[in-house]
């Protein structure tokens, strides 16, 4: 089973309960919208260690394979990766080794598009597999069963553990009946990316280590302040977005608005009591929760993010390498 820790989300006291160790509060940054960080003389000749904290956002955190690019093209990687939601298991590909380039694919292979012909859909989309995926559960308060999406999802990663990733994983989901966070970085990743991602109402709860776990979004949509103390830097990716005003909305639609309202109100809550360095807005505007087709339009909406991440850290790092082994992290 998955190891998890709790913490203490609301004032930020950010203390580990479980293990009693205190977690660092997050960097307070200067102007983060111009100046960005700036390195100490020690850090700058050894390379920066670089969190990275992936939000919760639903079809919208498509927009986080844009920001991993930059980390692709820059030749770095994160020395330490935060995912909530959508961004848990994004962030889950990339810490297990996978480029973008190949999870973008991965993405567009996976999503049925307007232009798409039956052959497509039934060869080459695997729609029998999705048609797996989706099982009604009312009972169990969701349509879609978290652990049928993930097989399907993660069909082409070897690894089972958080300890046999390429780059140190946290993943945040929420206990249900506890009303609090609960952190997964230790044991099978599996289970506590399902339970990150359990939208409620969509996906169905899940039971795991005594706990009725659902979406991490609703407690810390952008999980900046649970990234390891040896962290120089930290970058956190919001991918929330807006929403343009509705004649009339479903009401699905409606729930997930007021997800997205109230992950916001938590995430400013967070900022104003500590910012990361880096806080990047991925600018995602019109699209549902649920509308992964839209994968160009969603990395088209995020380029001018993606440029201006890669613009800052280009900035930050100044052509020095960043330190980004892994299994430092373990013994630090």
């Amino acid at each position: 089973m998955p190891t998890s820790r709790r913490y203490t989300h609301l004032p930020f006291a950010r203390e580990n309960t479980r293990h009693g160790s205190a977690m660092k509060p997050a960097h307070p940054g200067p102007d983060s919208q111009d100046r960005g960080p700036s390195l100490k003389p020690e850090v700058a000749a050894r390379g920066p260690r670089i969190g990275l904290a992936l939000g919760s956002g639903g079809a919208g955190g498509l927009a986080h394979i844009m920001m991993l690019e930059v980390f692709d093209e820059l030749g770095i990687r994160p020395y330490h990766i935060a995912g909530t939601s959508i961004g848990a298991i994004i962030g889950a590909f990339y810490a297990s080794g996978m480029p973008a380039a190949q999870i973008r694919e991965l993405a567009a292979d996976l999503v049925i598009e307007d232009q798409d012909t039956w052959r497509d859909i039934l060869f080459e989309k695997n729609v029998f597999s999705w048609a797996r995926m989706v099982r009604p559960q009312f009972r169990r308060g969701g349509l879609v069963s978290p652990k049928a999406f993930l097989t399907l999802l993660y069909e082409g990663i070897e690894q089972r553990r958080f300890e046999e990733l390429d780059i140190p994983l946290s993943i945040v989901a929420t206990d249900l009946w506890r009303r609090e966070p609960v952190v997964y970085d230790q044991g099978p990743f599996r289970p506590a990316v399902e339970a990150s991602a359990a939208l409620p109402g969509l996906f169905t709860p899940v039971e795991l280590d005594d706990r009725m776990l659902v979406d991490g979004g609703a407690v810390n949509p952008v999980p900046w302040d649970v990234l390891s103390d040896s962290c120089d830097v930290t970058i956190a990716v919001d991918v929330t977005g807006s929403r343009t005003r509705a004649d009339a909305l479903s009401p699905l639609e409606a729930i997930f608005n007021t997800f997205i309202i109230m992950q916001g109100s938590i995430a400013a809550a967070k900022r104003a009591h500590a910012e990361p360095d880096i806080y990047v807005e991925a600018g995602i505007s019109d699209i549902r929760a649920l509308e992964f087709h839209r994968l160009d339009e969603i990395c088209a909406q995020a380029e001018p993010a993606r440029d201006e991440l890669k613009r800052r850290l280009s900035r930050l790092l100044g052509g020095t390498p960043t330190e980004s082994d892994p299994a430092k992290i373990a013994s630090e």
